[in-house]
C-alpha cells in the first residue's frame, strides 16, 4: 500500500475519533528560550562553528493523550542566508483507555543556506511508563519524507517513503537541596533510509539525539545545558554533536 494513502488513513482516523469523543485537559505548561550552542565543543569538532538562538515550547495533557510543540529561530547572530527555523509537533491519542497509543510528529527545518525538508512520522506509541519521578515514552513509526535535496549521481529527490523510526522520549526528576532538577533524553533511531536520503545523510542507518540537565532556579527561571548527538544526520558523515547551553522563563 502506497505510505501516502497510510498517512491519509490514519490521520482521518484521528481526526474521527478526537472530534467524537470527549477530550479532558488536564494541565499545559511551555517556556520561551535564548541561548548558545557551539558544534565545536564536544567530544567532536565538527567545525560548524557557534551561534546564538530562540525557543519556544508549548505542551498540553489530556486524558486521552497529550502535545507537544516547539519552535526554534537559529543563528539570528548571523548573516540571514545563514539563518534557519524548526519546528516540531508531536502527539500521542490513547487507544480506548489503555497506555497504548496512535503517535504523531511533524519536523520541520526551513535553513535558507542548505534548503528546506518536512518530516511525516505516524505509528504506535506506550504511555505506560510514568509516575510523579520519572517518564519514559517509546514510539516506532514509518516516516515519510519533503525534501529538497535531489541526488548528485542519479537526480532523484528524496522525498516520499524514507524508512522507520523507532525513539523514544524520557526524564528523570530529582531534587538536589532546594533546588528542582531535570535530566531528560530524546534518541531516534531512523532505519532503512531512501537511496537519496541515504547519499545525503552518509548512510541508510542514522541516530539523532539529545541529553538535557535542567535546573529550574525557581518558580520562572531555568538554567539548561544539552548534548546534542548525532550519527549519519544532519549531513554529517559518522559520529558528531554539539553543545548547547539555554536560559529560559516558564509560564
Amino acid at each position: 500500500m502506497n505510505s501516502n494513502l497510510i498517512l491519509k488513513t490514519i490521520f482521518l482516523y484521528l481526526l474521527f475519533v478526537t472530534s467524537s469523543q470527549a477530550v479532558e485537559l488536564k494541565y499545559t505548561f511551555g517556556s520561551i528560550k535564548t541561548g548558545y550552542a557551539n558544534w565545536d565543543m564536544g567530544a567532536v569538532d565538527t567545525d560548524r562553528g557557534d551561534l546564538w538562538k530562540l525557543v519556544g515550547d508549548f505542551g498540553a495533557v489530556f486524558d486521552k493523550g497529550e502535545l507537544y510543540s516547539f519552535y526554534e529561530y537559529n543563528k539570528f547572530d548571523h548573516d540571514v542566508d545563514n539563518r534557519n527555523v524548526s519546528f516540531m509537533a508531536s502527539g500521542h491519542y490513547r487507544l480506548s483507555d489503555s497506555d497504548f497509543t496512535l503517535f504523531g510528529k511533524l519536523y520541520a527545518n526551513l535553513d535558507n543556506q542548505w534548503g528546506d525538508e518536512l518530516n511525516t512520522m505516524i505509528g504506535m506509541g506506550y504511555l505506560g511508563f510514568q509516575n510523579s519521578n520519572y517518564f519514559f515514552k517509546p514510539f516506532i513509526s514509518i516516516h515519510e519524507l519533503s525534501s529538497d535535496y535531489q541526488s548528485t549521481v542519479t537526480g532523484s529527490s528524496a522525498n516520499g517513503f524514507n524508512g522507520y523510526v523507532l525513539g523514544w522520549t524520557s526524564a528523570f526528576f530529582f531534587k538536589v537541596s532546594e533546588y528542582n532538577f531535570t535530566l531528560s533524553n530524546w534518541n531516534e533511531f531512523e532505519i532503512g533510509r531512501n537511496d537519496t536520503y541515504s547519499e545525503q545523510q552518509y548512510g541508510s542507518f542514522g541516530i539523532n539525539g539529545g541529553l538535557t540537565l535542567n535546573w529550574k532556579m525557581n518558580k520562572s527561571m531555568s538554567l539548561g545545558v544539552t548534548y546534542r548527538y548525532f550519527q549519519n544526520k544532519l549531513s554529517y558523515e559518522g559520529y558528531g554533536d554539539q553543545m548547547i547551553f539555554l536560559f529560559g522563563y516558564h509560564f
